[in-house]
């Protein structure tokens, strides 16, 4: 999910946070981030017994964190994501077989009494369904926590959330777990939350301008640091074969161009528009 080790690479501009940093703002959350980590919890519910008790949890932690924030004074902005994207097919559904397959190899550790191995099998399987997200919902309007069902990623939407104003709807920051909120350019994140309010933060605008551990971005700007990113891959297009992040930051802080690419690399024959194809996808989602 995200792109390939982009926090990674990103830690040096990433900053230990607390949530109550946001008293008297909006903040957005990635409702799916949430909502899997919540199911961790439960995972084995959620794929033997969908509809007993136990597999609920997911709630009682998407809510105690939703608490926690009202807690500290922040007003909480719940987005989940919409329809599924055609140029995320082919990743969704390579996704999904390893979802499936996950699902019988747990289901087989299981009846030879191996619970830790199920377990671990059956966090990968667990898929957040409609049902699910419904479900949360249902609790959401009964609390009066604002949320909205975006048009397809739930990304672009809170990205597009933190450009605007508090009066009309903005949000200050996107509390997640996926890095694409970078490539979209949000101006402010936060990554790893716990169930106390610490987390981590990144800046998009701080770190445009600062020099750090020897990445230097002062030269880059949204457009240049997105195509960064596509070209480290994401999951709308693989990377090229020997690009990574690292070397794609390499390549655009060289060429302050996101169309030059090193002829050392092969580059598939449709490449290139895909690309641009991608970058699109980043700069222009429908919200």
């Amino acid at each position: 999910m995200g792109i390939p080790n982009l926090l990674r690479f990103m830690k040096p501009f990433i900053e230990p946070v607390h949530i109550k940093k946001y008293a008297g703002q909006r903040v957005g959350i990635d409702a799916y981030s949430w909502l899997h980590k919540g199911a961790y919890s439960c995972s084995m519910e959620l794929c033997m017994s969908p509809r007993s008790a136990g597999a609920r949890r997911y709630i009682s932690y998407f809510m105690h964190h939703v608490n926690l924030l009202r807690h500290h004074k922040v007003v909480p902005v719940v987005v989940f994501d919409g329809g599924s994207m055609p140029c995320k097919s082919a990743t969704d559904e390579d996704r999904h077989k390893k979802r499936e397959l996950s699902l019988v190899l747990g289901k087989e550790k299981l009846e030879q009494g191996n619970t830790a191995a199920a377990i671990d099998l059956f966090r990968k399987a667990v898929q957040i369904t409609p049902s699910m997200a419904y479900q949360l919902i249902q609790i959401l309007k009964t609390e009066n926590v604002e949320f909205v069902v975006a048009p397809y990623e739930a990304d672009a939407q809170l990205a597009y959330l933190a450009t605007l104003d508090a009066d009309q709807g903005g949000i200050a920051a996107v509390i997640t777990e996926d890095s694409d909120l970078i490539a979209y350019g949000c101006t402010a994140i936060i990554f790893k939350m716990d169930r106390f309010g610490n987390g981590e933060e990144f800046r998009m605008e701080k770190t445009l301008k600062t020099v750090k551990d020897g990445l230097c971005f002062q030269d880059f700007d949204q457009n240049l640091f997105t195509g960064m990113c596509v070209l480290a891959g994401c999951d709308f297009l693989p990377s090229v074969p020997g690009i990574g992040t690292k070397r794609a930051y390499s390549l655009i802080s060289k060429h302050k161009n996101i169309d030059l690419l090193d002829k050392r690399y092969s580059v598939p024959d449709d490449y290139i528009d895909s690309f641009w194809k991608t970058l699109a996808v980043f700069n222009h989602a429908r919200v």
